[in-house]
């Protein structure tokens, strides 16, 4: 019988298929249109209550579906129970189900999520390139 070559662990990426920057992504259609999302419940501690709806101002909620939701509940469901209680197994579910939602800056990098920051907006530009043109008007105007 032929021996098997022995598997390799760990180290450097052994080819294209173990590099992440090769790793495929599998796509699928979004099923979130019309997802209600849920609300805080109010038997929370207002700690978890605030947790919660932080998640729903947050750039990265607009990727979740409905399971991510369902997780996000779960997260707070266990920060209360641990805000009640002070277990620290507790927390530490918490924290791995937040990780997964990517509720951190460095969660998000871990998962290659970047938030682009908006355009700044500014209301009175027009209004300033005008008043600069009529500045070089007169400027030009030399007698």
């Amino acid at each position: 019988m032929a021996r098997k070559a022995p598997e390799r662990r760990g180290g450097a990426a052994t080819s294209a298929v173990d590099d992440p920057r090769y790793i495929s992504v599998a796509k699928g259609q979004s099923r979130s249109a019309g997802l209600r999302l849920p609300d805080a419940d109010p038997r929370w501690k207002p700690e978890a209550q605030s947790w919660f709806r932080s998640l729903k101002l947050s750039g990265q909620s607009d990727f979740y579906e409905a399971s991510d939701w369902a997780t996000a509940v779960a997260a707070a469901q266990a920060y209360d129970i641990f805000l009640r209680t002070h277990n620290a197994s507790i927390l530490g579910s918490f924290v791995r189900l937040s990780e997964r939602l990517g509720a951190t800056i460095t969660d998000r990098k871990r998962s290659r999520i970047e938030l682009a920051d908006p355009e700044p907006e500014d209301l009175d530009e027009d209004a300033a390139d005008e008043a600069i043109q009529g500045w070089q008007a007169r400027l030009r105007v030399v007698r």
